[in-house]
């Protein structure tokens, strides 16, 4: 079922390299919930099928193609730059690999209205997710002295309030971006979402977890099993990831908005990864390397894309 008359909701998906049916699945699902979809693709090394001839014809969708890998957020702006000049009044931004549920939009463009309609300036809802490979739930995430608190639901409540949401499956109205601004491009990718979230918090906005609403989502390559005090599942990704997961951490120590608590745990937090990602598992030699350098180009102010 599609949004009420009232809102128009545009999907952004942002892709690199894709799995062709697991992208095409995802699109099916979200065309009978949002009005358009914009396929945001950051320079593909590989040939992306045909869309016209796979979908229903009934699908607004239009396949945009950077001219380079510009990066998770430079994806996300164009993306946001087309819907809002199109008419829209909220955007979902969503991963190549995310499986939302049949009434996902629906759910959370119901919590978002009825928010702001006794007042709350929020930012952006987003569901429970879901890993597509243990089927585990995350929480709503909470700041913490040294690490996150997560919380799936408060009994009396119906939505949960948080300090930052995973950007996919988060619907934001188009209006906030006026006064909050879009993504940060000198990002690239890791921390995109984290920034911006804090960015709104600043700002006065605020960010809400809606249990009811539910969507599927790979986290990391693969997953692990370790101990370290007690048995943890810890996602690992690929190399790269953990040079701009160290800089982009390190970079946003420097910015006065964002909460001296998560400054504190993000430290807490590299520490740890150094331990699970640097010195354990497949690649460790090469993730330990990445960080290190990550480290590195964070104190030194580097930004964008570093090809490594």
């Amino acid at each position: 079922m599609k949004v009420k008359d009232s809102a128009t909701v545009h999907a952004i998906i942002v892709t690199f390299n894709p799995a062709r049916d697991i992208l095409l699945n995802e699109i099916a699902v979200l065309s009978l919930q949002v009005d358009k979809i914009w396929l945001i693709d950051n320079d593909s090394t590989q040939s992306l099928p045909a869309w016209e001839d796979d979908l229903a014809s009934e699908v607004q969708l239009e396949l945009v193609r950077m001219p380079a890998n510009l990066g998770l957020g430079a994806a996300q702006n164009a993306g946001i730059g087309l819907a809002c000049a199109a008419g829209a009044t909220h955007v979902i931004i969503l991963d190549q690999d995310s499986h939302p549920m049949p009434d996902m939009v629906g759910c959370l463009l119901a919590a978002s209205d009825r928010l702001q309609s006794v007042g709350v300036r929020v930012a952006a809802v987003a569901p429970v997710y879901f890993d597509a490979n243990t089927g585990s739930a995350s929480g709503f995430v909470r700041l913490g002295w040294l690490g996150y608190k997560k919380q799936m639901d408060v009994p009396t409540q119906d939505v949960v309030e948080a300090d930052f949401l995973i950007s996919s499956g988060s619907l934001i109205p188009v209006s906030v971006f006026n006064d909050v601004g879009i993504m940060d491009e000198s990002l690239f990718i890791d921390h995109v979402d984290t920034e911006w979230c804090m960015r709104a918090k600043s700002k006065g906005f605020r960010l809400f977890g809606l249990p009811a609403a539910r969507m599927f989502h790979s986290l990391g390559d693969r997953r692990a099993r370790i101990w370290f005090l007690r048995w943890r599942n810890v996602s690992y990704h690929s190399p790269f990831r953990y040079y701009y997961m160290a800089r982009n951490g390190i970079l946003l120590q420097r910015r006065s908005y964002i909460p001296f608590k998560w400054k504190l745990s993000e430290l807490f937090r590299f520490v740890r990864g150094l331990f699970f990602f640097g010195l354990f598992g497949k690649d460790s030699t090469l993730r330990l390397i990445a960080m290190l350098g990550g480290v590195a180009d964070g104190l030194r102010g580097v930004t964008g894309s570093q090809k490594r």
